[in-house]
């Protein structure tokens, strides 16, 4: 499951808020994804049991993303930077 949540402007200049989730997946979706992530600040990514988001416009400028991985009722949330978020999710 791949699906990539954000705000975007409409005609109207209003934000409207936007998922898109590719029925099957493949490799140049999650490209697109990663790709349209590092440029949009308000961008959200979920895959399967983790949400990758940056936590903040400091650490979006650093390239530093936030993961977190949800269990039944917890979760753990790492920060790493966006390279390595990309190459865990191959």
């Amino acid at each position: 499951m791949l699906i990539l949540k954000y705000e975007r402007i409409d005609i109207f200049h209003n934000r409207v808020y936007t998922k898109d989730n590719p029925t099957n997946p493949t490799k140049e979706d999650f490209k697109k994804t990663f790709s349209f992530f590092s440029k949009n600040h308000d961008s959200v990514i979920h895959i399967d049991d983790t949400v990758i988001f940056g936590d903040s416009l400091e650490e979006f400028e650093n390239m530093i993303a936030t993961a977190r991985h949800f269990d039944n009722l917890s979760y753990t949330e790492v920060k790493k930077s966006y390279d390595k978020a990309k190459k865990r999710t191959r």
